[in-house]
């Protein structure tokens, strides 16, 4: 884990992500003084912006998608391989791809919050903070997180199929960008395969919300099944 925090991929991905949410939030519309915990609601549509939706796919992507190219055109998968047995490999680097994708959106959003909360909330007159707001913020971040994590799993995935930095980087992106012209082209009515869905959560989910949690559970383990398949044959063939 500690190799993971000494790239500089995920720094930078946790930088650029704190700076497209902060761009997204709409500072025209701020006038004071505001009603109390409007600076969640600003929050909220920074998170829920165009642009955050556009560079998800490419910060989970970035930090450790390519690693296994990386690795394998180093010689240090070779080298890498007579310390630790494959199993181990494959597990070390699946739960290493999820957290690049999962953690730079977690403290990105963790910033930009604290961000929200010290130019915003002085703006704001004083009252009582509605905890359900705080929820729904807390829960959104985690979904982008979520989606982050996938995306990264499926980036790692594309590296060991094609041993391609291009494809490790590109096809996520691909991907999850045809999945949302599909929905808002074509099937209108197929929004459990609709990434921008799976942040907003919008539609039916259940009463309690609680399908778009099974939904990622599911579409994680999925992601993270195929990665360790494809990492098991790819070693598998090298040494």
């Amino acid at each position: 884990m500690r190799e993971l925090f000494l790239k500089k991929g995920i720094w930078l991905s946790v930088l650029i992500g704190f700076v497209v949410f902060v761009l997204g939030i709409p500072f025209a519309e701020v006038k004071p003084p505001m009603a109390a915990g409007n600076f969640l609601t600003f929050y909220q549509r920074a998170l829920q912006s165009k642009m955050s939706v556009f560079f998800i796919p490419v910060l989970a992507s970035f930090p450790t998608g390519a690693v296994y190219v990386q690795e394998k055109s180093s010689g240090f998968l070779k080298l890498y391989s007579i310390r630790i047995s494959r199993m181990e490999y494959i597990k070390k680097k699946l739960v290493q791809s999820y957290i690049s994708g999962f953690l730079p959106f977690f403290w990105a959003g963790l910033l930009a919050f604290f961000a929200c909360f010290l130019f915003l909330y002085p703006l704001e007159r004083i009252g009582r903070i509605d905890g359900k707001e705080v929820w729904d913020c807390f829960f959104l971040l985690i979904r982008i997180c979520a989606v982050g994590g996938i995306l990264a799993e499926l980036s790692g995935s594309f590296a060991a199929l094609f041993q391609s930095y291009y494809m490790a980087y590109g096809l996520a992106f691909v991907c999850y960008y045809l999945l949302i012209i599909l929905k808002e082209r074509y099937l209108p009515e197929l929004y459990a395969m609709y990434p921008v869905e799976w942040i907003l959560c919008e539609e039916n989910w259940g009463s309690d919300g609680s399908g778009i949690w099974i939904f990622f559970l599911a579409f994680t383990m999925a992601a993270v099944l195929l990665h360790g398949l494809l990492l098991y044959e790819r070693i598998r063939e090298l040494i």
